[in-house]
């Protein structure tokens, strides 16, 4: 059900970004699906390193579309979640996401980012924004417009697609990834049970929390969350949807 519950998520990105297709093909060694003669087709290339370095998390898969025509594509920076300590850029759920939204004729990205096993807070952060500054650094090779860059995420990935949204340079988590010369920000974001406090456990919720960085400014956000949710309390969404309206977003 939860890969169903983020894809139905994900959909209503359709409604701030918009465009169609059918049929696929891989270049990462998965199989290839090819629908009647002349169905417009994506293709996935995957192990793309998002910034030089040792760790093994600086990764992601992209799928775009190959025969749709030459305009620019909006795209969707997609983000597990896992709590901050487990869950992967291929955990079947993301990677369904990934080319279904590729079809639709997005540019999609999957990225993995430091776990906490690796790294401390703001490290997740650093990664998810080095990430969108290469996607924007190479916007010329994959047709994307850098003014139509979104991201989705579901739980722990929801909150760091709430950072990407409103967590501010000036804040000091942009990282030393490089491609400085780029923005992280996003123009969209959606999140599917979101943390907008981060948990005391985790470092300081001050600094490491969408609900700090709250501006009227702010891109349009989506947010969706189960009542009866026990792991992140849906009243503190409510509270940050209450911030939200208050200050004009």
């Amino acid at each position: 059900m939860k890969g169903k519950t983020m894809q139905h998520h994900l959909a209503v990105l359709l409604a701030l970004c918009s465009i169609v297709a059918v049929g696929c093909r891989s270049l990462d060694g998965a199989s290839t699906e090819e629908n009647a003669a002349g169905a417009k087709r994506i293709v996935v290339i995957g192990d793309i390193a998002y910034r030089a370095g040792d760790s093994k998390a600086w990764r992601m898969d992209l799928a775009m579309p190959e025969n749709f025509g030459g305009e620019l594509r909006p795209a969707i920076v997609i983000i597990h979640g896992g709590g901050w300590r487990a869950g992967s850029r291929r955990d079947r759920a993301y990677r369904s996401l990934l080319t279904d939204y590729a079809l639709k004729g997005y540019v999609t990205i999957s990225l993995d980012y430091r776990l906490l096993s690796e790294a401390p807070f703001p490290a997740c952060i650093e990664d998810i924004k080095c990430a969108v500054r290469w996607l924007r650094a190479h916007a010329d090779q994959y047709r994307v417009d850098p003014n139509r860059i979104g991201t989705y995420g579901h739980s722990a990935g929801a909150h760091l697609a709430m950072m990407l949204a409103l967590c501010p340079p000036s804040a000091g988590m942009e990282g030393d990834g490089g491609w400085d010369e780029f923005s992280s920000a996003v123009t969209a974001a959606a999140g599917g049970s979101t943390p907008a406090v981060l948990p005391e456990r985790f470092g300081d919720p001050q600094k490491y929390s969408p609900m700090t960085y709250v501006t009227a400014d702010g891109p349009p956000i989506l947010l969706m969350h189960g009542t009866e949710d026990n792991i992140v309390p849906v009243a503190s969404v409510d509270k940050f949807v209450e911030k939200l309206k208050n200050t004009g977003a």
